[in-house]
């Protein structure tokens, strides 16, 4: 911090002023984040993407016909009759007696046949479903309240000792942001009360306690409204997920800056008899690791902007604001916070000048020295566990059906299971096969294309109702059902295959100058599938290169990155590699969602470079004055306390993600919590002192000298 012509603590409360100033200027001017969550559009993938060229090319040959599907569901224990059918039917379309739901078109199933009016009722005559199509172009909060009205206006008419339940497209959406609406506070409030709690317990300082979190509040303030105000400008779109792992993140990482700070101010407040001396002291040997690790974490997050998945690419705008917030608090807000307080702060254990500081053998003292003795016997099982962990995100398989995440007793996945459970999975989520043709298209080739399609072993059945081609007959559409989940593997190999085959299949069908279209959920998630196994590879490799890098300036060394980036890699596939092997021994997970190993990579590798770099600054520090064997350890015991207090704290803090409804956060929290204590715990003061005393003074910072 440059002092100019401010000094002492005229120059902490300039520093205080500014933040306070920007806090009140932004509340007034700027709207919440939360106030501008948008759904993605295009579910978030490229425009150019098959699926949504399909969804396109669709509305464009048949108007109006693309919509999005809300299911209500009627069940009882027990054979439902045909009176108690058309009630339900008659109830549904009672809606469009509201001009508030001019939007929804409804099937008149009251006025079909009884014998057409039971294809909708299951086998067993105990579910019955009704298809409602919403408009295509509604999205998010709008969505949610259409669907939320249709529900109030239904529900009334419905007897009680009939279960209905509302899935779909439409209905799972809307459940998505009524979850999120009710847990962002809930999320909030247990993330302040749970770091407050764990300050107070280790540090048994009331101070000490509140000033992290004040500093927290005042960043989190500002960041909420720059993202706001960004987002009110439409200069990036953002969602609810992002915003609840911003709120964790920025928590834990200000307490984290926090208790770097004030542990090493207390050392300072020993041998410095003015506190605005002592704190200046302090930013002196802190200011370089908390640069280097914050930065690291806004490189990080900025890589994200690289990816083509939109939901992907808007977390990089959101954190990349969070990720500087926080860098630029913990050079300037939290000294400050700490300096005006001064001695006080560590009320009722103050420190004071002149006191000596009574060198104890601490748990931390014990372990290095050990660990600096016989770093052969720690390291190599030490690498042997890891491995063994990271060899099991070989049998690791992805999960693309968003409503497993949600709570059992939720509407939509209630109907969507009945639907599995009477009906067939696939018909759940049906695709559309669309033929687009310069000709006029015959029945007979239609058939052949239909007969080739069928023989695709990932497909149940393609059907069409009434007359599948349009007024000027050269485009025709058809429902095409999946064997299975349509949201599994299975059917989106099988989706690509028929994408695969489209050419040879209309040449089998004689039909020239014709092209074959896929839309649906199933066709989505294909395409979401390639575009995140894409981006999560783009990400992995540019975040790895880029904190290498920043690693070689840090340290100034070419082997130091290099273990200290290898060392955090593996803990990152070991920790994704046992979270795996519990979820599926304790919770019988069959997949883990498709988005959890990226997010994991980001937060998990620039989080735990932190760690690393505070530890290699320390030992670089103490290399001044003395051996090279004695730093490691001095080093080690140093920063045990500190590093490991901020870990347990870090990783109790995204626990608190297991309050969110949805199912993937809640297992997201435990990966994060896990990879952040295996890294405190064991890669930082075992594994990496174990390699430094290995290499040893010539090879561990080469080609610098030490």
């Amino acid at each position: 911090m440059t002092e100019g012509r401010l000094k002492g603590r005229r120059l902490w409360w300039f520093s205080i002023g500014i933040w306070l100033l920007l806090t009140v200027l932004l509340s007034g001017v700027a709207p919440g984040s939360k106030e501008n969550v948008i759904a993605n559009k295009d579910f978030g993938l490229p425009s150019d993407s098959p699926s949504i060229i399909a969804s396109k090319q669709l509305e464009k040959y048949f108007p109006n016909e693309g919509g999005i599907p809300l299911f209500a569901v009627f069940h009882k224990n027990g054979t439902l009759s045909d009176e108690e059918l058309v009630g339900f039917a008659e109830a549904i379309e009672s809606v469009k007696e509201d001009t508030v739901f001019d939007e929804a078109e409804v099937i008149p199933l009251s006025k079909l046949q009884p014998d057409l009016r039971a294809s909708f009722l299951s086998e067993n005559g105990e579910t019955f479903f009704i298809p409602l199509s919403l408009p295509e172009d509604l999205e998010g909060k709008d969505l949610h309240n259409l669907v939320k009205s249709i529900k109030e206006f239904v529900g009334p008419q419905i007897n009680e000792t009939i279960e209905l339940s509302w899935t779909g497209p439409a209905g799972i959406a809307s459940d998505a942001v009524e979850l999120f609406s009710q847990a962002d506070i809930v999320l909030l409030l247990s993330t302040v009360g749970l770091i407050l709690v764990l300050l107070l317990v280790i540090y048994r300082s009331p101070l000490l306690t509140l000033i992290p979190l004040i500093g927290a509040g005042i960043v989190y303030a500002v960041v909420d409204r720059v993202v706001g105000f960004a987002t009110a400008q439409g200069w990036f779109g953002v969602d609810s997920q992002a915003l609840s792992i911003m709120t964790i993140l920025l928590f834990a990482v200000v307490t984290d800056y926090s208790l770097l700070i004030f542990s090493r101010y207390r050392e300072e407040l020993k041998t410095h008899e003015d506190a605005n001396a002592a704190m200046r002291e302090t930013m002196k040997h802190v200011k370089e690791p908390i640069f280097f690790s914050g930065s690291t974490i806004v490189l990080g997050v900025a890589t994200l902007f690289f990816a083509l998945y939109e939901p992907y690419r808007n977390f990089a705008p959101v954190f990349a604001i969070a990720a500087g917030g926080m860098l630029i608090a913990g050079l300037t807000l939290l000294p400050a916070l700490f300096a005006v307080i001064g001695r006080k702060a560590f009320w009722p254990i103050i420190p004071k000048y002149g006191d000596v500081t009574v060198e104890k053998k601490s748990i931390w003292g014990k372990v290095a020295s050990v660990v600096t003795k016989k770093p052969l016997q720690f390291m190599i099982p030490i690498l042997l566990l890891l491995l063994l962990g990271a060899w099991n995100m070989t049998n690791m398989k992805e999960s693309y059906d968003l409503i497993a995440s949600f709570p059992e007793d939720l509407s939509s996945r209630v109907g969507y299971e009945r639907l599995g459970a009477d009906f067939s999975e696939g018909s759940l989520a049906p695709g559309t096969l669309l033929l687009v043709s310069k000709q006029e298209l015959g029945m007979e080739e239609l058939k052949t294309v239909i007969d080739k399609i069928k023989e695709n072993p990932a497909i149940a059945d393609v059907t069409t109702q009434g007359n599948p081609v349009n007024e000027d007959g050269m485009a025709a559409k058809f429902s095409i059902i999946f064997k299975g989940n349509p949201y599994g593997t299975e059917a989106f190999d099988g989706l690509l295959k028929l994408r695969e085959d489209s050419k040879s299949i209309l040449e089998e069908a004689n039909l020239s100058d014709t092209e074959m279209y896929i839309s649906g959920e199933t066709a989505i998630n294909a395409d979401v599938r390639d575009v995140s196994d894409r981006d999560t590879w783009i990400v992995i490799i540019l975040m790895t290169a880029l904190i290498t890098i920043m690693l070689g300036f840090q340290t100034r060394s070419i082997i130091a990155p290099i273990y200290m980036i290898g060392s955090i890699l593996l803990s990152f596939v070991a920790t994704l590699g046992l979270s795996y092997f519990l979820f599926e021994v304790f919770l019988n997970l069959e997949g883990l969602s498709y988005r959890i190993p990226l997010y994991a990579f980001v937060f998990l590798v620039a989080l735990g470079v932190d760690y690393s770099i505070m530890l290699i600054a320390r030992i670089r520090e103490e290399l001044k004055v003395m051996p090279f064997d004695d730093a490691v350890r001095k080093g080690l015991e140093r920063t045990g306390g500190v590093i490991s207090s901020a870990g347990v704290i870090l990783a109790a803090t995204f626990l608190v993600l297991a309050t969110m409804p949805i199912y993937e956060l809640k297992l997201f929290g435990f990966i994060m919590a896990l990879g952040i204590l295996i890294d405190t715990f064991v890669v930082r003061p075992l594994l990496i002192p174990t390699i430094l005393v290995l290499l040893g003074k010539k090879w561990s910072f080469w080609p610098k000298k030490i």
